[in-house]
């Protein structure tokens, strides 16, 4: 058993490769579900268990907003865990995350190290040392043979190898062009890349 997680504040995409089986999960702040903003993860809840976390809006108090982003990545990081299921965990082969950008930078960047950085702690007082983190690069050139692929890339790449669900539902909700960008709305960019984690590791 291998599980791939891109992680993001507000869009972490979590797969759990089991042999032939894979589950899908996408962890979102402050779901409401009927709304325009969340369209996509309602047109995929058939292939995609999605879960929610309340996340308290900042300030702008300094002082008073560290503890808030404290707080708000303690509840993602806890319903991650929860959601995977401890017996799960103990049970996984490896656990491949996705490295940071460090293209990214400012205060955003630091948050996502400290919410990152929850995650891993808890989950490695349960697996130990099966945490492996896998620089995007690295995921990008494995997955599609290009390092420097964009994320239409690995969409396509996605579409290309396989023939499900869940590939009939994102044609449905995104327009695919064979070549160049086009716009790919959540989660399904995070989705993929952690479906591609799975595939790290397995021979």
């Amino acid at each position: 058993m291998i599980i791939g997680i891109d992680f993001s504040i507000n869009s972490t995409a979590v797969s759990i490769r089991d042999g032939d089986d894979l589950t899908l999960m996408s962890f979102v702040p402050n779901l409401e579900l009927g709304r325009a903003a969340w369209r996509v993860h309602e047109a995929l809840q058939s292939e995609l268990n999605i879960f929610s976390y309340q996340k308290d809006a900042i300030t702008k108090n300094a002082m008073e907003d560290q503890q808030i982003k404290i707080r708000n990545a303690d509840r993602l990081s806890s319903i991650i865990i929860d959601s995977i299921g401890e017996s799960t965990l103990q049970k996984v082969e490896r656990i491949n995350i996705e490295g940071f950008s460090y293209a990214s930078k400012g205060n955003a960047f630091i948050d996502i190290i400290t919410y990152n950085t929850f995650l891993k702690c808890k989950m490695y007082q349960i697996v130990k040392d099966r945490i492996f983190v896998i620089p995007p690069k690295t995921l990008k050139k494995i997955y599609t043979g290009n390092g420097n692929a964009t994320k239409c890339d690995m969409l396509r790449s996605y579409l290309g190898k396989n023939d499900n669900q869940l590939c009939t539902l994102i044609r449905e909700v995104v327009t695919i062009k064979e070549e160049g960008e086009f716009p790919i709305p959540k989660p399904i960019d995070d989705v993929i890349d952690s479906i591609a984690l799975t595939e790290i590791g397995t021979d």
